[in-house]
């Protein structure tokens, strides 16, 4: 085989790893150089007629090295089981179908250690009322540890995992100032 076919084989592997749509797997073996990523997503609207079923949330090593993963919570509650490559990530994007916001200004960084459960935190997403000219709501975001409260549903969701691999707890740095809409 070429070695632009093993370079097409690996680029196609990689795109079609990158979004979160599959469920992971329980498993006692992780590839060399993973880790686990546990989020929780809640979603809060301050106003009934706002829908939010185009979001999407990415996550990408601060680097850059690596193409963002797309996560696509659909529920107001979204616990995130994921495997990643070990590394510095960050909150990238908040996508909501026009209406988009950068996170990366958001300096909101974490860190998964391979071979390991690393619960990143809660990402609580609040969309406020509809205030702005162009009809689009604001939103808010804020980070909590509930950790005692998904880690053991995590353990109880994926046993084999969570016997061989420690859970460790990486929050996320909410490096904003509170309460800040967007």
């Amino acid at each position: 085989m070429s070695l632009g076919r093993v370079w097409f084989l690996l680029l196609i592997m990689l795109i079609a790893g990158c979004s979160t749509n599959s469920i992971l797997k329980d498993t006692a073996m992780l590839p060399p150089g993973t880790g686990i990523m546990v989020a929780h997503v809640s979603i809060f609207s301050e106003t009934s007629s706002f829908k939010y079923d185009a979001l999407s949330i990415k996550v990408d090593k601060l680097d850059g090295s690596s193409i963002p993963t797309t996560l696509y919570p659909r529920k107001r509650s979204n616990l995130i089981v994921i495997a990643l490559p070990a590394g510095e990530y960050n909150w990238a994007t908040i996508d909501l179908g026009l209406y988009a916001g950068s996170a990366t200004s958001y300096r909101m960084p974490f860190t998964i250690e391979a071979g390991k459960i690393n619960y990143v935190g809660d990402l609580l997403l609040t969309f406020t009322r509809v205030n702005r000219p162009d009809g689009l709501p604001t939103y808010k975001l804020r980070i909590e540890d509930q950790s005692k409260v998904w880690l053991p549903t995590v353990a109880s969701d994926y046993p084999q995992l969570s016997r061989v691999y420690p859970s460790v707890i990486h929050l996320t740095e909410d490096q904003q100032p509170t309460n800040q809409a967007y």
